[in-house]
Protein backbone atom coordinates (compact mmCIF):
# COMPACT_ATOMS: atom_id res chain seq x y z
CA UNK A 1 0.00 0.00 0.00
CA UNK A 2 2.91 2.19 0.60
CA UNK A 3 4.16 2.17 -3.01
CA UNK A 4 0.59 3.10 -3.84
CA UNK A 5 0.45 6.05 -1.64
CA UNK A 6 3.97 6.92 -3.40
CA UNK A 7 2.83 6.58 -6.81
CA UNK A 8 0.09 8.60 -6.44
CA UNK A 9 2.00 11.27 -4.92
CA UNK A 10 4.53 11.51 -7.41
CA UNK A 11 1.84 11.71 -9.91
CA UNK A 12 -0.14 14.41 -8.02
CA UNK A 13 3.85 16.53 -7.82
CA UNK A 14 4.62 15.66 -11.54
CA UNK A 15 1.14 16.80 -12.74
CA UNK A 16 0.75 20.01 -10.45
CA UNK A 17 4.45 21.33 -11.62
CA UNK A 18 3.16 20.63 -15.29
CA UNK A 19 -0.56 22.07 -15.41
CA UNK A 20 -0.80 23.86 -11.26
CA UNK A 21 -3.48 21.72 -11.16
CA UNK A 22 -4.21 18.44 -9.19
CA UNK A 23 -6.99 15.86 -10.96
CA UNK A 24 -9.91 15.52 -8.82
CA UNK A 25 -9.24 11.78 -9.34
CA UNK A 26 -5.93 11.31 -7.94
CA UNK A 27 -6.75 13.57 -4.97
CA UNK A 28 -9.78 10.58 -4.46
CA UNK A 29 -7.75 7.69 -4.90
CA UNK A 30 -5.30 9.25 -2.75
CA UNK A 31 -7.80 9.72 0.15
CA UNK A 32 -8.85 6.29 -0.36
CA UNK A 33 -5.93 4.45 -0.31
CA UNK A 34 -5.17 6.82 2.88
CA UNK A 35 -8.47 5.52 4.35
CA UNK A 36 -7.16 2.09 3.81
CA UNK A 37 -4.04 2.33 5.16
CA UNK A 38 -4.71 4.05 8.00
CA UNK A 39 -7.56 1.08 9.26
CA UNK A 40 -9.01 1.13 12.27
CA UNK A 41 -7.43 4.59 13.33
CA UNK A 42 -10.63 6.33 12.84
CA UNK A 43 -10.84 8.96 15.29
CA UNK A 44 -7.63 11.34 15.21
CA UNK A 45 -7.14 10.68 11.52
CA UNK A 46 -11.35 11.85 11.30
CA UNK A 47 -9.91 15.41 13.16
CA UNK A 48 -6.59 15.60 11.36
CA UNK A 49 -8.60 15.44 8.02
CA UNK A 50 -10.78 18.37 9.64
CA UNK A 51 -8.34 19.88 11.46
CA UNK A 52 -5.27 20.01 8.73
CA UNK A 53 -6.82 21.50 5.50
CA UNK A 54 -8.14 24.91 7.94
CA UNK A 55 -4.81 27.12 7.47
CA UNK A 56 -5.57 26.69 3.75
CA UNK A 57 -9.42 27.05 3.80
CA UNK A 58 -8.25 30.71 5.38
CA UNK A 59 -5.97 31.50 2.60
CA UNK A 60 -8.28 30.05 0.16
CA UNK A 61 -11.09 32.22 1.33
CA UNK A 62 -10.01 35.39 3.45
CA UNK A 63 -6.50 36.29 2.03
CA UNK A 64 -7.53 35.51 -1.52
CA UNK A 65 -10.63 38.01 -1.07
CA UNK A 66 -8.22 40.57 0.34
CA UNK A 67 -5.31 40.52 -1.77
CA UNK A 68 -7.86 40.33 -5.06
CA UNK A 69 -5.93 36.87 -6.20
CA UNK A 70 -5.80 33.56 -5.84
CA UNK A 71 -3.18 32.35 -3.86
CA UNK A 72 -4.16 28.72 -2.89
CA UNK A 73 -5.66 26.76 -5.65
CA UNK A 74 -8.81 24.33 -4.27
CA UNK A 75 -7.14 21.12 -5.08
CA UNK A 76 -4.16 21.86 -2.45
CA UNK A 77 -7.37 21.67 0.19
CA UNK A 78 -8.89 18.77 -1.09
CA UNK A 79 -4.74 17.10 -0.36
CA UNK A 80 -4.40 18.30 2.91
CA UNK A 81 -7.68 16.22 3.67
CA UNK A 82 -5.98 13.02 3.05
CA UNK A 83 -2.81 14.52 4.24
CA UNK A 84 -4.77 15.06 7.84
CA UNK A 85 -6.30 11.90 7.46
CA UNK A 86 -3.11 10.07 7.52
CA UNK A 87 -1.14 12.16 9.60
CA UNK A 88 -4.53 11.96 12.24
CA UNK A 89 -4.38 14.82 14.78
CA UNK A 90 -2.47 14.75 17.84
CA UNK A 91 -1.25 18.25 18.98
CA UNK A 92 -0.78 21.54 17.63
CA UNK A 93 3.10 21.77 17.40
CA UNK A 94 2.72 18.73 14.54
CA UNK A 95 0.40 20.89 12.67
CA UNK A 96 2.38 23.74 13.11
CA UNK A 97 5.68 21.77 12.30
CA UNK A 98 3.87 20.21 9.12
CA UNK A 99 2.65 23.74 7.69
CA UNK A 100 6.08 24.89 8.90
CA UNK A 101 8.11 22.83 6.70
CA UNK A 102 5.91 23.51 3.63
CA UNK A 103 6.13 26.98 3.73
CA UNK A 104 9.88 27.26 4.31
CA UNK A 105 10.15 24.69 0.92
CA UNK A 106 8.40 26.34 -0.70
CA UNK A 107 9.19 29.75 -0.12
CA UNK A 108 12.83 28.30 -0.46
CA UNK A 109 11.91 26.84 -4.12
CA UNK A 110 10.45 30.37 -4.83
CA UNK A 111 13.64 32.83 -4.06
CA UNK A 112 15.40 30.52 -6.05
CA UNK A 113 13.18 30.84 -8.95
CA UNK A 114 13.58 34.84 -8.60
CA UNK A 115 17.43 34.34 -7.99
CA UNK A 116 18.15 31.76 -10.93
CA UNK A 117 14.97 32.08 -13.70
CA UNK A 118 14.63 36.00 -12.96
CA UNK A 119 11.03 35.56 -12.38
CA UNK A 120 8.84 38.59 -11.42
CA UNK A 121 7.12 38.16 -7.92
CA UNK A 122 3.56 37.33 -9.88
CA UNK A 123 5.01 34.04 -11.25
CA UNK A 124 2.23 30.97 -9.61
CA UNK A 125 3.90 27.92 -8.34
CA UNK A 126 2.62 24.80 -7.57
CA UNK A 127 2.06 23.89 -3.76
CA UNK A 128 0.94 20.53 -3.45
CA UNK A 129 4.99 19.05 -4.19
CA UNK A 130 5.94 20.82 -0.99
CA UNK A 131 3.14 20.00 1.29
CA UNK A 132 3.90 16.23 0.04
CA UNK A 133 7.51 16.93 1.07
CA UNK A 134 6.81 18.15 4.34
CA UNK A 135 4.26 15.10 4.53
CA UNK A 136 7.16 12.74 4.05
CA UNK A 137 9.93 14.53 5.94
CA UNK A 138 6.72 14.54 9.51
CA UNK A 139 6.72 10.87 8.57
CA UNK A 140 10.37 10.12 8.31
CA UNK A 141 10.37 12.31 11.82
CA UNK A 142 7.56 10.12 13.15
CA UNK A 143 9.19 6.60 12.01
CA UNK A 144 12.43 8.50 13.49
CA UNK A 145 11.50 9.09 16.59
CA UNK A 146 10.08 5.52 17.25
CA UNK A 147 13.30 4.28 16.56
CA UNK A 148 15.04 5.62 18.47
CA UNK A 149 12.13 5.42 21.20
CA UNK A 150 12.50 1.78 20.90
CA UNK A 151 16.66 1.99 21.18
CA UNK A 152 15.92 3.78 24.39
CA UNK A 153 13.59 1.62 25.84
CA UNK A 154 16.55 -1.77 25.34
Amino acid sequence: MEILLLILTLLIIKIDFKKMYIPNILNFLFLVGVVFYKGNEIESSVIGAGIYPLPLIILYGYISDLLKKDVIGFGDIKLMISIGYLLGYTDFYDLYFFYFLAFLLGGVYGVVLLIIRKENREVQMPFSPFLILALYIVLWKGLWKKIVDLHILR
